[in-house]
């Protein structure tokens, strides 16, 4: 059970803080059932109400030390091999659905090398790409301290590598 003012990614969608907990007072909301309401910590205007008995959509940030461990092992992470293009979208997907980061940094790579390889980025990839980089490098962010503007030099700098 989570409380008021604790840190959570909702989705691919970003790090937000619980802000309340209880009934929402929304016609369409079930009077007797609990709900968390989300605010995004980078948008004011950006809310989410999710059910307490159903935290399927929510986790607890990683821990700084899982967010570095992961950073360092990210040149070893292999992309997906998607077998059939109509698919690809759906591989994609699948792969982020369990709101894994390591599964959003092999999408990310996926994105990355094909983006290369193509030598011009697709706008269903560009779409992907702004989703999972936005909830990687905000969860990042916090957990590290880092702003979120330069998350990206900050990992090229603990891989050995930039993206």
């Amino acid at each position: 059970m989570l409380s008021r003012g604790d840190a959570v990614v909702y989705k691919c969608r970003g790090l937000y803080k619980v802000e309340e907990i209880g009934t929402l007072d929304f016609s369409f909301a079930d009077q007797k059932k609990k709900y968390y309401t989300l605010q995004s910590v980078e948008d004011a205007r950006d809310r989410a109400y999710v059910p307490t008995d159903d935290e399927t959509n929510i986790r607890k940030p990683v821990s700084r030390e899982e967010a570095m461990d992961l950073i360092s092992r990210m040149p070893d992470i292999d992309v997906l091999s998607v077998k059939n293009e109509k698919l690809r979208e759906q591989e994609y997907k699948n792969c982020i659905s369990d709101y894994c980061p390591e599964n959003w940094v092999k999408v990310l790579k996926t994105l990355y090398r094909r983006t290369q390889s193509r030598g011009s980025v697709t706008s269903m990839d560009r779409k992907y790409q702004m989703l999972l980089e936005h909830a990687l490098y905000s969860e990042f962010s916090y957990v590290l301290g880092v702003p979120v503007g330069e998350m990206t030099k900050f990992i090229a700098e603990h891989t050995g590598k930039s993206s």
